[in-house]
């Protein structure tokens, strides 16, 4: 509500996460139980986004993820598990209950890691940009507008 002071955003890279196939491994007579690469990959973004100090983000959230694409073969949805753990471990947020929305694109592969914004829920306009081939792209926040400009309100 108005008057009301929300959590302020954040910003910060992880390293890029195992496929959600690679995170868990059938053992016989015990089940399914994570496998090393997770808990490996867990405990590398815990210790990236604490050394970027960033400050918890209380409430419910709205998460954008860019994920640099390792293979032409993976599947983007894979990847939100290993993140939103991550996360979570790191006390960024206090549950992944917490996500309200999400928004998450390949990005061109660089450095092997991955962009992580957390805002808290509000109105939010974001736009899509792809690469040249729509194997990549961003989403990019768009200028908050004029509360009393409605003219986007309007059919044209």
């Amino acid at each position: 509500g108005e008057g009301t002071s929300q959590p302020a955003p954040v910003a910060f890279t992880i390293p890029t996460p195992p496929s959600a196939n690679a995170l868990f491994k059938n053992v016989k007579g015990v089940g399914r139980v994570k496998a090393k690469h997770y808990d490996d990959f867990v405990r590398m973004a815990v210790t990236a986004i604490r050394r970027q100090g960033i400050v918890p983000i209380s409430g419910p959230v709205i998460a954008i993820f860019g994920v640099e694409r390792m293979s032409d073969r993976a599947d983007i949805d894979n990847r939100i598990k290993a993140m939103l753990d991550a996360i979570v471990e790191a006390k960024t947020i206090e549950d992944d209950r917490f996500v309200t929305a999400l928004a998450i694109s390949w990005l061109p592969s660089a450095n092997g890691m991955s962009h992580v914004r957390l805002l808290p829920v509000q109105r939010l306009d974001v736009s899509f940009h792809p690469s040249t081939n729509g194997a990549t792209g961003g989403w990019f926040i768009e200028a908050p507008c004029d509360e009393g400009d409605h003219d986007g309100d309007q059919p044209q």
